[in-house]
């Protein structure tokens, strides 16, 4: 998702259930603080790191309609290489789809 350049803080559209990002983040971060239920934060290989939810319009195709989010999340790394490894470690668990 992010090379060397990996951003900070980033705002990303997702389209999946509150359960489900939920559920992905864990296996991601085993670590995961929830200190409420759209606010999630860790400390994972020398980043803290904070998610904040926002719901945002469905999507809908024909009759099916895809739950949306919108992800804050921002990461506090001690360099460039370690928020790399960390949005690494994020995409592989949220863009299985191909992104």
């Amino acid at each position: 998702m992010f090379g060397e350049q990996a951003p900070a803080s980033a705002r990303l559209d997702l389209a999946i259930t509150r359960s489900e990002f939920a559920r992905q983040l864990s296996a991601a971060f085993p670590g995961l603080q929830e200190s409420s239920p759209d606010q999630f934060s860790g400390e994972d290989g020398g980043c803290q790191w904070s998610i904040r939810l926002q719901p945002t319009a469905p999507t809908r195709l024909g009759l099916i309609v895809l739950e949306r989010w919108l992800a804050d999340i921002t990461v506090d790394a001690q360099s460039p290489a370690q928020r790399q490894l960390w949005w690494q470690r994020f995409s592989a668990h949220f863009q299985k789809g191909g992104g």
